[in-house]
Parts: structure tokens; C-alpha cells; sequence
């Protein structure tokens, strides 16, 4: 166990980007250690703490907190603290106490190393040189945290994560209609926002029905690990607070509201983002909001970035829109009121909008009223005029609608549907609840299977749509299980099977086996809860087993296959029992909603009023003609009512194809570059993993016996079958998608650029052109790193920067003609007797090309800050203008967004003149 007192310093191995730390605490078996540069704090086991302590070595340059530097003549240690003595830069004579170094410095010795003929593989250098570099490119690239999802290129989502993710602690409300994607345009933001480190501890409140379907959907597109939290949970935590335990937590909204100490524990810890799903669900009124309303409004009362989803943001009426919108800003949403005034205000300029969308020709009012909106506009474009409508007027900042009616790429959906006699045994049951018969065991309990014509009706279907896929949904699990025995028993049916009583590795090989063209199911048997989700687009046939009591659930169920990018027709078998009440409940989706060939938007406002009448219904069939017919009339009214008030200026807002196509054209190049599988194929190699194609252009890595480290950044013990192909990633979900942003990847970066892997190397060139004579040359890796707190975003315009300088024997820099790529030659590392001749005889020489190096990283440095700083204040000034200019005519915009920006911009513009050199690798080439 190591020795730790207040106020040593030490360096996380892992994480060199936090800074110099500083103990705050040592109990027990536990040592706080702060990272002021960074505004961070850790907590570490003592015994397994991945910190190396910082001792300077005489000769080397320190700094204190003011800036003011220190070469090292000696040290002395007083109650365990190191007091360093030396000269600064007038030649006078110091001490300076470690509590007191700079919390900006950081040592990597190469010098020391390449000296000491202490080498590396080439090949480790050239790696480090390439994650240097790649860090650079990813750092600026304006689809950070777009690439590494396991997420079809779809634009509106894209521009929508995009957009919301940049703000300053966004607030927004996102209501995509079903089926376009609002957890993945969650996820997406989530995941950006995590890796710019704009969000660390995250809260996800859910209903609990869908509680696995988020943890699913985080894990397997962003690889993010979310702790599950339910009551066992909660109580199973000895700490005071059990919430701060964890970085990124889902929970069910209905515990938070049902214990008291759980809501309690929640409010009290401090998080950075707020995602509430199915949002509808949070009643407000003016004087009697729901319970669980005022938690979310205390909850965003303390939270910087909220975003709040729902399917149905004005569907369940005009009061809860208010709520929701009040929720993200108490401040502009005050007054109810008020909101329908402005509403209403609003109303003539989206139908102005509207037609200038449609290039329809303008009258004088219409030019008047543009005029006193936008002021002076002769000479403006109607591309410019829409623009500005867009920015200025409206919810639009806060609120992000797309609906199926203006996003193509949805296919045609077909029903087919099978009536089938409803055997005797299912009507004479006693007393029998006439909702029990929508599902077989309630209705004939164990056995059904021998009476019910369904099974038939299966094996003949499956038999003449073979092979195509085919995917089946019920209610229940135990459905499920009694299906695949009696498939397997009666017709030698093999199927795969998917219930939430499946741990999720087993679902993965289920969903494996169900997606496998040559040696695969060819039907999936999924409950319900089972099936959430997941999404099999590649099947086209869907069987609807029973049917579900809310049109939520059976638009869910289409979903699976419906989805936005699905290639072909969705054929939907419904083989509904005639004559009891699954034909009623078939008739009232078929002739009443008209759900199943189509989405209908008012179908849970429907289900709302008239649920109560449907279950009368489906005990008294005589009541169904009637409750079809007002079913179908109120559907067509409030469908029609929801397309009259279509925004257009929203819709434009919310997507715009043809500059949205930009960003998924950079994600779909980036995608086809392939690098990052060279450079995982060259880290494996290097590291000893074992690697070797597998299956449909897959990839199996395992763990190889002679690996530099007992194990690998995200390497399972018995290996993983992975892929760098999008579209292999979307179908074979069991496969890891690897890009830039997986966490292998990262990983695998921060240990090497952590580490002194590849940070000494020599090589020798023979017969180049480019060396007629022999020749030395000293490639010398500096980083330029910038520490800031993460909200900061200082990598946006300062990232950890590689300044490479190539000197000659001459002292000349020769890294613009040469590039690093091209110098290649045999390597030293294995030969350590010729190495330790070729530097001692160089040493001299080598002093001073080092000292040489330093002055002009220096010199490199001060432009690299005046670039960066001219960078954060021309797009930081740019934005603020921007802002101001809104906040004039539209209130959406907050007044806290501005401040935060304002002070964003000062901090930054401090930090940026802080930035520091360290020396990273060194590489020794003689040609001759």
C-alpha cells in the first residue's frame, strides 16, 4: 500500500489529462486526490491506486502557481513533503514546496531515456505519433460523438444532436412523432455531450416499462454502461447518498415519487443533464400539478441541461404543453395566458412562413409584416428571410418536432389479415373476463396450444414464406415459451426466442441467431416487454399473435420492423379469433384508428377518451358498431385538427435536408476511411492481442499469452467478435461496432499516451536518396496541452497538439520537407550494444538539438495560442452576437444561455495563455 500525505503530488497514470493532483485526504484505506487544473476530484483505493508520485530530478524546470519557473539544484523531504530548491530565471536562489508546483505541469523524461539508450519499438513510436495526430483531428471535427454510435446515417436525427449538443446547457423538448428516432437523438446528444465533457453524471428518468429498453438502447448503440436503479438497489447502497455512487444513472420515475428518502437522495446529488422520457405523462395545471411533475420541476430547477421526449408534445392538450415548455424555462413559460397570446400572434408568421416555403408569390401585407419582424429586408433572398424567421420567432429553440408526413424514407405497410374460428373452449369458460380472452392462457389456461387454430394457422404460414424472415410479437412471455415447444414438437421448428426473463447476452445470440442468412431461425418469438427496444429491420413480416389494449404498444410492436431507412413492404399477419373480442379489438385498429396500414397521430388521444367505452365494447359486442363509428369519426377530426396546425417553420427548424445531407456525408467519409481499423490491427499486433477475420467481414480479437499487460482496454476474457462496418454493426447487433469513439479505441489511446511506450526510439535508414552522406536527425514530439474544467470545451479550440520538429545535424528543421510517415528504417530497440555506442557518441550533439527543440516549441506554442485564442473568440463573439440579436425578438432565447457563454469566454480566454509544452517522444535516425 502506498504511502500518501496532504499535500504530496501525484500523477494518474491512466488519466494524464486531469493535471498534477494533489492528496486532500488520506482515510483509511481510501486517498482523495483533487486535480485543480481540471476541477476534479477522485476517490482511490490506496493498495490499487493508479498513481505514480511526482519527484523532479535535479536539472529539470518546475513551476509555481504564478508562473514563475525554477531549475531543480536539489530537493529535501520534510513530513513526507518534497521541498525543491533551485534557480529561477534572474539567478537567485529559492525554495519552492510541492503543495505549491503549478498544477499544470506534467513529466515525461524521453530525453532521460533516449540517453540512456532505454529504447522502444519503432513501432510504438509511430503509434504515438498517429494517436497524437488522429486526437487532433477528432478534437476539431464537427461530428464528434456522431460517429461511434451504432446508428443508421438518418439527417434529421443527426442535426438534431448536433444542434442541441453544441448549446450552452441546452433545455429542449423533443417530440418526433413514433418511429423517428427520439431515445436515439437522446442517446446522441447524451453521448457528445459526454465525450466534450459538457455532461459527467447524468440522470435518466423513465416509466418503468421502459426502463430495459433505455438500458439496452445505451449499451448496445453508444456503449454507455447505465447503472440500473430500483429500490433493491437503492436500499443495498450503505452511503449517505446512493445516487452519487454512480456516473450515469436510469431510474424509474414512479420510485423517486413513491419513496420519499429516493426523491430526497436524487435532488440532493448534483448532476450535469436531466433526460426525462415519455414527458406526457407529467400532468401540470396551474393549481394541482402531479406529484411527479414537481419532482421533475425541482429536479430542473437544479440541473443545467434538461431534455425532455414525448410522442405527444399538444396531443393530450394545451395546458401540458405549457407544463412541459415551463419546465425547461420557468422564466419565458410563466404565464399560460400569455403562451396562448403569443401563440396565437405566432400563428400568421408560420403561415407566412409556409409561403415562403412554397415560393408562393408575396402581397404588400405580406412584405408589410416581414418588415416589422425582420425590419429593412429589400435585397434579402427568400433563403435569408426563412432563415431569420426561423431564428427569431417561435418555440423553435426550445422545441424540436419532425413528423412522418416531411421525413421520406419510411416504407408502405400491408395488412393481412387471417380470421379464424374462436374455439368453443375459449367461450365457455365461467365467469371468464372478456379481456382474458385476448390472450390463450387466460382463456384455456395450460394447453391451449391444442385448441387454439392460431398454432395451425403458424406452421402453415411459416411454411409458405419460407425463408424469409418472420417476426412474431404476444403479450406474454410464457406465450412465447409454450410457442417455440409446441413449434419444435409439432412441425420441427427450431425458433429463437426473446423475453425479458433473458439475461441480455442471451438476447444477443437470440437476435444472432434470428439475423444469420445461411444458418439462422427463421422466425423470433418476442413478448412484449421482450421485444423493446430492438429493431429487426431486416424481416419484412410481422405477426401480431394477439393485440394489445393501447395503441401505444401496437404502434411499438410495428416499430420493430416500421422504421425510418426500412427498405421494404411490412406485411402484417393478424390472425385475430372471430366472432369474441379480438375481432372487435381487430376491427377498432382496422376500421376505427386505421392503425395498422398507417401511423395515426391521434390515436392515444382517441384511446384516452374512449378506452373506457372499448373494454365496455369488448364485453358487449352489440356496442361495437357504434364505438367503430365514433372511433373513425374522432380519429379523422383530431388527425385533421393536428395537420392544420402543422408548423412549417418548425419542421424546417427541426430538419432541412439538403444541409443536414452535409453532415451525414462527413460521418459516411469518415465511415469509409477505414483508418481506425489499421490502427487497432497495429495496436493488437504491438500489444500481443490476437486477431483474425471472422464471420460475414467480422473480426475476432482475443487475448494473446504474450499481451505487454494482463489485459486489454475492453477485452472480455474470452474475446469479442467485433466490426468497422456500419452496416454489418446495425444487423449483427452482438457484434462491438469499433471506431474512433468506441471506448477499445480510446482506451487503448489514453494507455499509450499515457505511458512511456514509444516515447524513445532509434532507427537506422540505409540507401535513401534524400541522405547522400550520413546523416543524424533528431525527431522530437512535443504536446501542447491546455488543462480546463471539461464544461469548459477548451479542446474545441486548443486539443492536446502535436508540434513535431525534425533537426538535422545543422540545427535546421527539416519536419515541413520531410514527413514523418516516410522515415522508416531497421530498429534499434533489440540491439542494445550498437544503440549505446551510436548515442554515446552522439550525446554532445544530441544536448543540444534538445535544447535547440525546446526554444522552438516555444516559439510554436505562442502562435498555437494566439490561434486558438483568435479561434474561441471569433466563434464564441460570433455566437454571443447572435444571441443578443435573438434574445431582442424572441424570448425562447434565456437570458442564463447568454451569461453562461459570456463567462465561458472570459475563462477561456484566460486558460488559452496558460497553455504549456511537454516533451512527449524522441526519435534518434541515422542514415547513412
Amino acid at each position: 500500500m502506498q504511502d500518501f500525505v496532504p499535500g504530496q503530488r501525484w500523477l494518474s497514470e491512466t488519466q494524464t489529462e486531469l493535471g498534477l493532483g494533489l492528496v486532500e485526504a488520506v482515510d483509511g484505506r481510501h486517498v482523495r486526490i483533487a486535480y485543480p487544473a481540471t476541477g476534479e476530484t477522485r476517490l482511490y483505493a490506496r493498495s490499487e491506486a493508479p498513481l505514480a508520485r511526482l519527484v523532479v530530478e535535479r536539472g529539470e524546470r518546475i513551476r509555481d502557481r504564478a508562473g514563475r519557473e525554477l531549475r531543480v539544484i536539489e530537493a529535501r523531504v520534510e513530513h513526507g513533503l518534497i521541498i525543491y530548491r533551485g534557480e529561477d530565471a534572474e539567478g537567485q536562489l529559492r525554495e519552492l514546496p510541492e503543495p505549491e508546483l503549478d498544477d499544470r505541469l506534467s513529466f515525461n523524461r524521453p530525453g532521460q531515456r533516449l540517453l540512456a539508450a532505454r529504447l522502444d519499438s519503432d513501432h510504438w513510436f509511430r503509434l504515438r505519433h498517429r494517436t497524437w495526430t488522429q486526437g487532433m483531428r477528432e478534437a476539431g471535427s464537427p461530428t464528434l460523438g456522431l460517429v461511434g454510435a451504432r446508428v443508421a446515417l438518418i439527417p434529421h436525427q443527426l442535426h438534431i444532436a448536433a444542434e442541441v449538443s453544441r448549446r450552452e446547457a441546452p433545455r429542449v423538448l423533443l417530440a418526433d412523432e413514433v418511429g423517428l428516432g427520439k431515445t436515439i437523438e437522446a442517446g446522441l446528444i447524451l453521448h457528445r455531450m459526454r465525450l466534450t465533457g459538457s455532461a459527467r453524471r447524468v440522470l435518466i428518468l423513465t416509466p418503468e416499462p421502459l426502463l430495459h429498453q433505455w438500458l439496452v438502447e445505451m449499451r448496445r448503440r453508444f456503449n454507455l454502461a447505465l447503472a440500473l436503479f430500483d429500490q433493491e438497489r437503492f436500499e443495498s447502497i450503505r452511503d449517505d447518498n446512493p445516487f452519487l455512487s454512480e456516473q450515469c444513472v436510469l431510474c424509474g420515475l414512479e420510485l423517486l415519487v413513491a419513496q420519499a428518502g429516493a426523491g430526497r437522495a436524487v435532488l440532493e446529488a448534483e448532476w450535469d443533464l436531466l433526460i426525462v422520457d415519455e414527458a406526457h405523462h407529467l400532468t401540470w395545471s396551474e393549481t394541482d400539478p402531479s406529484p411527479a411533475y414537481r419532482l421533475v420541476e425541482a429536479l430542473a430547477s437544479r440541473i443545467p441541461s434538461v431534455l425532455l421526449l414525448t410522442a405527444t408534445p399538444e396531443q393530450l392538450g394545451r395546458a401540458g404543453h405549457f407544463g412541459r415548455l415551463r419546465l425547461l424555462d420557468p422564466a419565458r413559460f410563466h404565464d399560460p395566458a400569455a403562451f396562448q397570446d403569443e401563440e396565437a400572434r405566432y400563428a400568421p408568421i408560420a403561415a407566412l412562413a409556409a409561403r415562403l416555403l412554397d415560393d408562393e408569390p408575396l402581397d404588400d401585407a405580406d412584405r408589410a409584416r416581414l418588415e416589422s419582424l425582420l425590419g429593412e429586408c429589400d435585397g434579402l433572398d427568400r433563403e435569408t428571410l426563412i432563415e431569420r424567421l426561423i431564428d427569431r420567432h417561435g418555440t423553435g429553440r426550445v422545441l424540436f418536432r419532425n413528423t412522418r408526413a416531411t421525413i421520406p424514407g419510411f416504407p408502405r405497410r400491408e395488412l393481412i389479415a387471417h380470421p379464424l374460428p374462436e374455439p368453443d373452449a375459449y367461450r365457455t369458460v365461467p365467469d371468464l373476463d372478456p379481456l382474458a380472452r385476448l390472450t390463450p392462457e387466460c382463456a384455456h389456461g395450460s394447453g391451449w396450444e391444442s385448441v387454439d387454430p392460431r398454432l395451425d394457422w403458424l406452421i402453415a404460414t411459416l411454411r409458405d414464406l419460407r425463408p424469409a424472415k418472420v417476426l412474431l410479437i404476444c403479450a406474454q412471455a410464457h406465450t412465447v415459451l409454450e410457442l417455440r415447444e409446441a413449434l419444435r414438437q409439432r412441425a420441427g421448428i427450431h425458433a429463437a426466442v426473446f423475453h425479458e426473463g433473458m439475461e441480455i447476452v442471451e438476447r444477443d445470440r437470440a437476435a444472432a441467431y434470428f439475423a444469420s442468412v445461411e444458418d439462422g431461425t427463421q422466425i423470433l418469438l418476442c413478448s412484449e416487454i421482450g421485444s423493446e427496444g430492438r429493431n429487426f429491420q431486416f424481416a419484412h413480416h410481422l405477426i401480431l399473435f394477439d393485440l394489445p389494449l393501447e395503441p401505444d404498444l401496437l404502434e411499438q410492436r410495428i416499430g420493430r420492423l416500421d422504421r425510418i431507412g426500412q427498405a421494404q413492404t411490412i406485411r402484417l399477419h393478424v390472425p385475430y379469433l372471430s366472432g369474441g373480442p379480438m375481432e372487435i379489438l381487430f376491427r377498432w385498429y382496422a376500421e376505427g384508428l386505421g392503425a395498422f396500414e398507417q401511423l395515426c397521430p391521434a390515436a392515444a388521444a382517441v384511446h384516452e377518451r374512449l378506452g373506457g367505452r372499448l373494454r365496455d365494447a369488448l364485453a358487449d359486442p352489440a356496442q361495437a358498431e357504434a364505438l367503430i363509428a365514433e372511433t373513425r369519426m374522432l380519429a379523422s377530426q383530431l388527425n385533421g385538427e393536428l395537420a392544420a396546425g402543422r408548423d412549417r417553420l418548425l419542421e424546417l427548424h427541426s430538419h432541412r435536408l439538403t444541409r443536414d445531407a452535409a453532415l451525414v456525408e462527413s460521418i459516411a467519409a469518415s465511415d469509409a476511411e477505414r483508418s481506425v481499423a489499421d490502427y487497432l490491427s497495429d495496436f493488437w499486433d504491438a500489444f500481443g492481442v490476437e486477431h483474425e477475420p471472422g464471420p460475414g467481414g467480422s473480426v475476432v480479437v482475443r487475448p494473446g499469452p504474450q499481451m505487454l499487460q494482463e489485459t486489454f482496454p475492453r477485452l472480455p476474457e474470452d474475446g469479442l467478435t467485433a466490426t468497422f462496418d456500419r452496416a454489418q454493426a446495425l444487423a449483427n447487433e452482438d457484434r462491438a461496432f469499433l471506431t474512433w469513439e468506441h471506448p477499445m479505441t480510446r482506451e487503448a489511446m489514453e494507455l499509450l499516451t499515457a505511458s512511456e511506450l514509444g516515447s524513445a526510439a532509434l532507427i537506422l535508414i540505409q540507401g535513401d536518396a534524400r541522405f547522400p552522406r550520413a546523416t543524424l536527425l533528431l525527431e522530437i514530439l512535443y504536446v501542447a496541452e491546455c488543462p480546463a474544467p471539461p464544461e469548459l470545451q477548451v479542446e474545441h479550440f486548443l486539443p492536446p497538439t502535436l508540434v513535431r520538429l525534425l533537426l538535422d545535424a545543422e540545427g535546421r528543421d527539416r519536419a515541413g520537407e520531410i514527413a514523418h510517415e516516410s522515415l522508416r528504417g531497421d530498429c534499434l530497440s533489440h540491439n542494445g550494444t550498437l544503440a549505446r555506442a551510436l548515442i554515446a557518441s552522439q550525446a554532445s550533439r544530441l544536448a543540444e538539438r534538445l535544447e535547440q527543440g525546446e526554444e522552438l516549441a516555444h516559439g510554436a506554442l505562442k502562435d498555437l495560442e494566439q490561434e486558438a485564442r483568435a479561434r474561441m473568440h471569433q466563434v464564441l463573439g460570433d455566437e454571443l452576437e447572435r444571441l443578443l440579436a435573438l434574445a431582442a425578438v424572441n424570448p425562447a432565447v434565456r437570458p442564463d444561455e447568454i451569461a453562461r457563454l459570456r463567462h465561458r469566454r472570459e475563462r477561456l480566454d484566460v486558460l488559452l495563455g496558460q497553455a504549456h509544452l511537454r516533451l512527449d517522444a524522441l526519435r534518434l535516425i541515422i542514415a547513412h
